[in-house]
């Protein structure tokens, strides 16, 4: 009111049109550093705007992704923010970049077996073979082949993340 916005007595919440140009500015704003953060985009943001089913499908979407960046292919965001904040100091002694991963091949190699097994078992159900016999051989197989994969892509669980690879600066007293 003292800026000549609101008249006298109005009140912002009955200001449908500001309030919902005010809440899309705010999601767009959270999706933004969101995207810059987590690497998607923010969560609830069609609650902020107007909740929805297709909304809530896209929250349970974009935590799957996270989790999967998070884990799996995140680990330059935290070295790009070491070297931007300054908490990582460079060795002068050292020639070799800490940077460089060298990944052996099972890091390609089994999680590509194992959705090739698991979709084979998925297929192998749907498109059922002559007998059961043979339907069971084939699901029995290709699943303990999935199984098999996963559970190796468990026990080398550490060679999988993608851990930042800059060490933090010692602190100075």
């Amino acid at each position: 009111q003292r800026l000549g916005v609101l008249h006298v007595g109005q009140r912002i919440e009955e200001q449908a049109d500001f309030e919902k140009i005010y809440k899309n500015a705010w999601a767009d704003n959270a999706n933004a550093c969101a995207k810059q953060y987590a690497g998607t985009g923010a969560l609830k943001t069609d609650y902020t705007r107007q909740r929805t089913r297709w909304g809530l499908i896209m929250d349970g979407w974009n935590s799957l992704v996270r989790y999967y960046k998070n884990n799996f292919s995140d680990g330059f965001r935290q070295d790009a923010i070491d070297l931007f904040l300054g908490n990582y100091s460079v060795d002068e002694v050292e020639p070799a970049s800490p940077l460089h991963d060298k990944k052996d091949w099972k890091f390609l190699a089994l999680p590509i077996i194992m959705v090739v097994a698991f979709s084979m078992c998925i297929i192998c159900l749907l498109m059922a073979g002559d007998t059961w016999t043979e339907t069971l051989a084939y699901v029995l197989f290709w699943g303990s082949a999935s199984f098999g994969t996963f559970a190796i892509i468990l026990y080398n669980g550490k060679d999988f993340v993608d851990a930042p690879k800059l060490v933090q600066k010692e602190k100075m007293d």
